[in-house]
């Protein structure tokens, strides 16, 4: 988890130094509308990762301090597009990527789920396994006594 966090943390400042290096260079929205994509990303494994509630108490932070980092920038990106006269085209930016977020939730959802339904196959499989382990020799053992008796 502490890698996972240190990776998205990085991404998540790379994304912002290149949108704020862009802005100041060019009003170039197209060159700033692929850092979104970036930056709704690494929003929704933050959220992942926290709503998995193992992160330690110093990637928590990281965490806390990274969300509000996209926050800003996403406000900014926002500002970037508004004055340029091109809000509809951010908001359309902004539904497409809650969309795509809500298919990757949903994505990780069915991939949660096919894991537990194997994990679940494997204890029931498990579970026959060990009772034929038992009761077969034990079986044997007895038709055996008796037919030697």
């Amino acid at each position: 988890m502490i890698g996972e966090i240190a990776a998205i943390v990085a991404g998540v400042n790379a994304a912002t130094s290149a949108i704020k290096q862009v802005a100041e260079t060019t009003n170039d929205i197209q060159s700033i509308s692929g850092f979104l994509s970036s930056l709704g990303g690494a929003e929704v494994e933050l959220q992942r990762a926290q709503n998995e509630g193992k992160l330690s108490e110093a990637d928590a932070v990281k965490a806390a301090l990274a969300k509000k980092q996209i926050q800003e920038t996403m406000r900014e990106i926002k500002d970037l597009f508004t004055v340029s006269g091109n809000a509809q085209l951010y908001s359309e930016a902004m539904q497409a990527m809650a969309e795509a977020r809500k298919q990757k939730q949903l994505e990780l959802a069915r991939a949660a789920a096919r894991k537990k339904k194997f994990w679940k196959e494997v204890r029931e499989i498990s579970f026959v396994i060990g009772i034929l382990i038992i009761l077969l020799p034990m079986t044997l053992g007895l038709l055996l006594g008796w037919l030697t008796r």
